[in-house]
């Protein structure tokens, strides 16, 4: 969602226009305008971050002053002359079409090279191959990117699909799409000018770890670091403020960075949003100083990493002989990859690899599939409201191999096993 503001003396128009973009493409805009005004005291610029301005005829030059407008912020003008400049809307135009130009305007950002612009643009990476999208289908708001079908990492796709990892927007290839879900969020570069304060340092903090995690946690599902998308105009912060969620971008890359140099540029772009937080013109130091910068912690995590490359290794063959074992779960349809040889489900978040957070019959720790040599199995953990296959009630401890197609009951909660050799 962009953040404009629109300035226009013609208050009919203004309001006509508004309320179309209201009606229309909410999930796009959020809009402000005051009513009765088109000068600065419409739109208070030194207290919004606006991703956008649109101005009318004659507004530029008597009711606003360039100098106090962000280098961010794009300025668009809506006209009744015949200006064929991509900056000018006319307003002839069908409302659409002016809507259409609008966010065409917000999606082209600021121009290359602007010394002044805001230190949180400074760790956005230039992306050459794909151009990201606002768009808006059955109530939900997507990002999207188009993704020719021959670029597409196939079993990425179906990682990301089949899974909710944690850490990352949930998406969809559709249509020769790339579509990331970002309804009710809101982007990292806003929530970060929102919250310009102590406890907002201290969230950003956490953030840092939490996409450090997420990175580090990307090999168990045969996923590469680099394909995250570390653009704040394009990662999301939850209702709650609490989650940090990045974009994935399943294209194939031949050469991609390592582990290490993701993790390094996760920190680069912590510490740039740090600097746009406070002013400060050396904010490594501060992030060192912390728990979560330090040279121990980095160490830490490259340990992590490591240790990870074994599941992956394990994983390997399953993924060139493009075999895929996973769960679906009645009640949703959503689909679940088994990704590790100790797949734990159960309530409790922390501990199990699938969370069923939605059913009270569900015990914290319900049931284990374990991989062995001749193929998966299903064992109850002493559950209150027991484990079945097949109608079949397991007892406590007790494994039972799994067959392609056969369904697990987890209390009332019904799932069907698949493990096919594509």
């Amino acid at each position: 969602m962009y953040r404009i503001g629109i300035l226009e003396r013609d208050e009919n128009y203004l309001w006509r226009l508004v309320g179309f973009l209201k009606e229309h493409h909410r999930e796009s805009f959020e809009i402000n305008v005051k009513d009765g005004g088109f000068g600065l005291d419409a739109v208070d610029i030194k207290a919004v971050e606006y991703d956008a301005l649109f101005l009318g005829d004659g507004v530029e030059n008597t009711d606003i002053r360039k100098d106090e407008i962000p280098s961010r912020t794009v300025i668009g003008y809506l006209t009744e002359n015949d200006d064929s400049d991509e900056r000018h809307i006319g307003k002839y135009q069908s409302m659409e079409q002016i809507y259409r130009q609008m966010i065409k305007l917000c999606e082209s950002g600021t121009d290359a090279g602007d010394d002044e612009a805001e230190p949180v643009e400074a760790c956005a990476e230039e992306h050459e191959d794909f151009r990201m999208e606002s768009v808006t289908d059955n109530g939900e708001t997507y990002r999207v990117c188009q993704i020719k079908q021959e670029l597409v990492d196939g079993l990425a796709v179906r990682m990301l699909s089949g899974n909710r990892i944690k850490g990352l927007l949930e998406a969809e290839y559709r249509d020769g799409a790339w579509r990331i879900r970002v309804t009710g969020k809101k982007r990292l570069c806003d929530y970060i000018y929102e919250n310009n304060s102590v406890k907002g340092k201290e969230q950003l903090l956490r953030f840092f770890a939490d996409m450090i995690a997420a990175a580090l946690s990307l090999e168990e599902y045969m996923l590469s670091a680099d394909r995250l998308l570390l653009d704040p105009k394009e990662m999301y912060v939850d209702k709650s403020g609490e989650t940090v969620l990045m974009p994935y971008i399943p294209t194939k890359s031949e050469q991609g960075k390592d582990i290490r140099q993701c993790l390094a540029e996760i920190r680069k772009l912590c510490d740039t949003l740090l600097a746009g937080l406070s002013g400060e013109a050396k904010p490594q130091a501060a992030v060192e100083e912390g728990a979560y910068g330090s040279t121990e912690e980095f160490d830490g995590l490259k340990k992590n990493a490591k240790d990870s490359l074994e599941l992956r290794q394990r994983t390997k063959a399953l993924g060139k002989a493009d075999a895929v074992t996973y769960i679906i779960r009645k009640r949703t349809g959503e689909k679940v990859v088994i990704n590790r040889s100790l797949f734990k489900m159960g309530k409790d978040a922390s501990y199990v690899d699938y969370c069923i957070k939605d059913n009270p019959a569900v015990s914290r720790n319900h049931a284990d599939i374990v991989q062995k040599p001749d193929g998966f199995y299903l064992v109850d953990k002493g559950s209150l409201n027991h484990t079945f296959i097949n109608g079949r009630k397991l007892e406590p401890g007790e494994y039972w191999k799994l067959e392609d197609g056969c369904l697990m009951q987890l209390a009332d909660d019904v799932f069907e096993f698949r493990s096919l050799t594509k």
